[in-house]
Formats: structure tokens, sequence, C-alpha cells
């Protein structure tokens, strides 16, 4: 305990020598000790110093001690005051104490021994007070500290009666978001929340806290957005999070505590993003329409182009006219190619890019891929290397399509950029796995190559190694190879190239493939022996060129056939003509279109609900068109279209058909 200081108020010289010396004597540790004569002194002492104790004598000149004390405790409240008087009076001990003194004694009682017991008490009483301030301090720092957090807080901070519908408390930030100022604040706490929440969201606001009051827990937190009025008339998003406050008797949530915080600036960004969705999908859907559109426009004319072309191919022209058909022939193929591959980059771009899983021969596939560069090899004298390691299986599952679509971009850049020397296609096993398998097919050449810095560029959209100077020498899109990493990541490959300037280059594919089994009958018939006698077809188009060149096919396989015009023929000729194992359909024809005649097949004509229909079109998006989802189309050939493709389709669904038959009929 720190010495004890003393203020002494005594006008009589011998009581105060008497008391200080009884002070000395106690067994307390005393401080400092002032005496003051007058009432006047007392006050002036304390407004600058503040003791321990106050011994204040009842009898004072021109004043009285009660009307003392009773200043004393108007300026330090807390400082206790011991009474002295010449004789004890109740009466006066009852004024003093009621008047906030300590403790009273007469100066004839007072001895070492009471003020030390005195003093003891004191001690204890300033330990207690000492606590109970510093208790009180504490106290009014956190409320302070509280105050600062509610006051300050960027976020807003509330308590609601819910039962009552009336605001109970709330920081500023609320009045601030909404964009109002100290001036504009008028306080009614029934009529705040209704003045502040958003027309539409009253409804919601209620049945929000309806169930916050019937059924939740104290420690649910609970997440609601809402808008709120600005003072300007616009929308303020809030998301808040709230607790159960207060409970009523029945133990129904009576007040919410909850926080909230402006989301406005992240819901315009929602609904900008929303925009810009719809935006692009429209515009999607806009490409996609006129892509589907110029497909059918372009494709149906090369189809008379390519296919009157293969036909006169193979009649007796000799000489410079045979010459001039392989020309034509040639530059519709430089045109098809371009035209695919900017059709499949806006089929993988629309997702629309489909991949398929059947057995397949990859020697023969790849054999045929050789045979089909060799004369463009040997016309720029390039030798075309072949190579495949003995483990690699020969009879594979998955899309060889694609496969040979990977390759023939790859083998016919090689030989684009190549001048001299040789291409080279190298397939080994990676990895077995068991029941599939990891190939790396390398495609090298000995051609310009590419610069290391470009290396990373060229499997970008419309990009060349050589920009400009390769587009106008060597031609092409600047697709292949971006439609080509494409492909391959759909098909859950890798594609990487290695080269340096001059020094010609390596891409390397790595594709997983299925191990398939080892009877591949139909899939290794050769097209030209293929035969459609005994089968009766009926192929509608629109298009003289086309019906022309069905009619040669249909007439070289040796299948019996009608051709119809449009679908309204194709009805009829089902009502009169009897029985028709397929049907090619066009999709695109004029008084009635494929799809309509399809649907009327499909409903109206049980006795065709399982004949092989294949759609027949120009339009390279028809197959995932959502319309033509509904009418359950069999199989889809491309136009322009290669005979042997199409032959091979139309035996599948034709052999397909035939045991479907003959498994109902036992």
């Amino acid at each position: 305990m720190a010495p004890l200081s003393i203020l002494l108020v005594e006008d009589d010289e011998i009581d105060a020598m008497n008391l200080l010396r009884a002070i000395k004597k106690s067994q307390v540790e005393i401080g400092e000790v002032k005496i003051c004569k007058y009432a006047e002194d007392a006050l002036l002492t304390l407004d600058s110093w503040v003791p321990g104790c106050v011994f204040l004598d009842y009898q004072l000149p021109k004043t009285s001690g009660l009307e003392l004390l009773k200043k004393i405790k108007e300026m330090v409240p807390q400082l206790p005051v011991i009474v002295l008087t010449s004789q004890g009076d109740e009466r006066i001990a009852v004024e003093m104490m009621k008047a906030g003194a300590t403790d009273y004694y007469p100066k004839s009682e007072i001895n070492a021994e009471k003020l030390t017991k005195a003093f003891h008490t004191l001690g204890q009483m300033l330990e207690v007070e000492k606590g109970r301030e510093d208790a009180r301090q504490e106290l009014a720092e956190k409320e302070e500290f509280i105050n600062k957090i509610a006051l300050l807080s960027p976020n807003i901070i509330y308590v609601i009666d819910i039962e009552k519908w009336t605001n109970i408390f709330h920081n500023k930030q609320i009045w601030k978001i909404l964009g109002y100022s100290e001036d504009d604040i008028v306080t009614d706490s029934k009529n705040e929340l209704k003045k502040i929440i958003n027309n539409q969201d009253q409804l919601t606001f209620r049945r929000h806290y309806h169930y916050m009051r019937h059924y939740v827990k104290d420690e649910d937190v609970i997440e609601k957005e809402f808008r709120l009025k600005h003072k300007d008339g616009s929308e303020v998003w809030i998301i808040t999070r709230e607790v159960p406050f207060k409970r009523n008797e029945q133990g129904t949530v009576q007040e919410v505590l909850g926080t909230a915080i402006d989301i406005t600036s992240r819901k315009q960004a929602e609904q900008e993003l929303i925009q810009a969705k719809r935006d692009a999908e429209e515009a999607t859907r806009i490409k996609s329409d006129f892509l589907s559109t110029m497909s059918h426009e372009i494709r149906t004319p090369m189809n008379g182009i390519i296919g009157f072309t293969d036909i006169l191919l193979n009649s007796d022209f000799k000489g410079q006219d045979k010459e001039y058909l392989k020309m034509i022939k040639n530059s519709a193929d430089n045109l098809l190619v371009i035209l695919n591959d900017i059709l499949d980059f806006s089929k993988i771009e629309a997702g629309k890019f489909g991949l398929e899983s059947f057995q397949f021969d990859l020697k023969e596939k790849l054999d045929v891929l050789i045979r089909t560069f060799e004369v463009r090899a040997r016309e720029k004298s390039i030798n075309l290397l072949f190579e495949c390691a003995d483990d690699v299986p020969q009879i594979l599952l998955g899309d060889a399509y694609r496969l040979n679509q990977i390759l023939i971009n790859l083998v016919g850049n090689a030989i684009k950029f190549t001048e001299n020397g040789f291409v080279k296609i190298a397939v080994q096993l990676e990895k077995d796995h068991g029941t599939n398998v990891d190939l790396k097919i390398d495609v090298s050449d000995s051609g310009i190559g590419i610069s290391e810095d470009k290396l990373n560029d060229i499997f970008e959209s419309f990009s060349q190694a050589h920009h400009n100077n390769a587009t106008k020498y060597f031609g092409g899109t600047g697709l292949g190879l971006s439609i080509t990493r494409k492909i391959t990541e759909l098909m859950n490959g890798t594609i990487s190239a290695k080269s340096k300037l001059g020094e010609g280059a390596t891409f390397s594919v790595v594709l997983n493939f299925g191990k398939g089994g080892m009877s591949l009958e139909e899939e290794a018939q050769a097209p030209e022996n293929l035969s459609l006698k005994g089968f009766r077809i009926l192929a509608a188009d629109d298009v003289p060129a086309n019906q022309m060149i069905l009619k040669h096919l249909l007439n070289r396989w040796e299948a019996a056939f009608t051709i119809c015009g449009n679908g309204g023929e194709v009805l009829t000729s089902l009502h009169e003509d009897g029985d028709y194992d397929l049907i090619l359909m066009d999709i695109q024809m004029p008084v009635m279109d494929g799809i309509t005649a399809m649907k009327i097949i499909r409903s109206q004509f049980p006795k065709y609900a399982h004949i092989p229909v294949i759609a027949f079109t120009a339009d390279t998006f028809a197959e995932n068109a959502p319309e033509l989802e509904s009418c359950h189309f069999n199989d889809f050939v491309t136009k322009p279209f290669k005979a042997d493709e199409l032959i091979r389709v139309i035996s599948r669904h034709l052999a397909l058909n035939v045991t479907a038959r003959a498994v109902a009929v036992s």
C-alpha cells in the first residue's frame, strides 16, 4: 500500500498537534500531511492536490464542517473524509454521515490504535474503490470501443424488433449508403423500415422475418439479399447476415441482430455479365445461322461439281481433257478443305463437335493415308516414309475419322512446307494400359522449319509460322493446326512441336485408344465390292444435279430406287409404291422440308416406324440442331459427299435393319 497522504482542516493548533502525534504513532506509513485552518484554504488546496483522506473539524471559523464536507464531496466525490468533534454528538454524526463522511470521532477518543484501525479500513475502502474505478474505466473504454466499431464500421450494423416492426439500433453507415446526410435523418423508428425497403421487396422482407421469428435457432446465421431505396430513388442491393438477438416469453424471436454490406456494384456486374452472356449467345446463334446457311448454299453446288467431276473422271476422257478434269477436281477439293476448316473451327467453338467410338484397323487407315499423299509427295520429289512399331495393336477402338483428320492436317502441312528431302510418319506404343493404349505419332519433315519464338503461336487460330508470306506462298486458312490441337484436346490427347528455322519440324501427337476385337469384316469390305442389289431406296433432294448424281450411284450399286423432289413427294411414294428399305432425306427442300416429312413418317406411318432414315444435307450444323434431334434420324451424310462414304453408311444401316427384322420375326 502506498504512503497515506492527509489533509487536516483544524483551526485549533493544540488539537492539530495532538492529532499529528497520534497519526505518527499509528502503524501506517504516512506520506505528505497538509494543515489548513480555514475552509477556503482547504478548498484551494484540493484544487491542486488530492490527499488519501481528509480529517475535518466540525466546528470551523466562518462556516461549519458540514458545509465544507458538502463542498469537498462536490469537488472529489470519492475522497474519504473523517469528521472530528469536541464532544460526542449522535445528531452531528448522523448529519455528517448523510453528507458523505466516512467516519466520525470525538477528539478526546483519538489515539494511535484507533487511527491504525481507521487507516486500515480506509486502505481497504480505497482498494475497493480503486477496483471499482478501474472496472468503471474499463467498462467505459469497452463501451467507447464498441461504439467506435458500430459507428465507424464500413458495414451496416443494426438491431430491429420484428414483432413490432421497429428499428432499435443502427449505425450511420446505412444512411451514408442510401445517400442521406445528417440533416436529412429524422428519427422515426416505426416508419424507418418501410421508408428504406424497396417496394418490390416488401413481401420478401415480411416473409424473411416470418421465417426468422418461427423457424430459426439461436446458433443459426441467416443470409438474405434485399433491395433498399436510395434517396435519389435508385436501387441499392444489400446482403444481410442475421442472428436471433432476443426472444419473447413464448420463445419466438422478437429482436434480430444483423450486419449488412452494399453489393450494388456486384449486382450490376452480375447483370452486365448476364447481358454479355446473352449478347454472346445471340452473336453465336447469328454466326451459327449464317454458317449453317452458307454451308448449305456453298456445299450444294460443290456437291454437283465434285460428283460430276468424279463421274467424268471414271469415263473415257483422255489426254488434255482428263488433265483439265483433274485440275477441276483438285481445285474443288482445295476449296472444300478451306470450307471444312472454317466449319470445323466454328463447330468446335460452338461445342457441337462430336466424337464417335468404333473399331478400326489402324494400319489400313494409315495405308490409305499414305496412298492419299503419295501423288502430292511424288510431284514435289519428296520421299514419303512410314514406320509403325511391331508392338502397336492393329485393331483399335476410337474415332478413326478424327484421327484421320489430325494426320491429314499434319502430313498435308509437312508436304506443303517441304520443297525437297522427306516427310516421315512414325507410330509407336507410348504406354500399354491393358484395355487401352497411348499411341505416339510423329510427323517429321526436312522442310523450311519454324523459328523457336513462333512455336508457341502456331496452334493459334488464323496463325501461320511465316504469317503473310506463308499465306501468300503456301495458301491455307491458318486454321489447320488450331483445329488439330482442339480435336486432339477433345480426344484427351496432347500435341507438341519441335523445330528450328531451316531444319525441318517434328509434330508429335499422343492419343489414347481402346484395344479392339479381331473381326472387322464389315469395315474391311472394300466400297467398290459393296452392292445394294435387292434393296429399295427412297431418296429426296430438290437439286437436279444432286438427283442425277444419286441416280448414277444407285444404278452403279444395283439398287432399286425412287427419286423425289420434296417431302410431299416422299409421303406420296410411301403411300403408293409399296415397301422401301431405307430413305435418304434432304433437310432443306421446297413445298415440304425433310424435317416435316420425317415427323409425319414417324407418327403416321407405323409400317415405317423402324425404317432407317439418313439425313442428307449440305448443312454441317444440322446434326446437332435441336429440331432434328426429335426426328430420330438414324444417321447423317453431309454434302458434298464421297461415294464410298455414302455406300458405307447405307450398307451399315441396311445390314442392321435386316438383322433387326430377323430378330423380330423369330
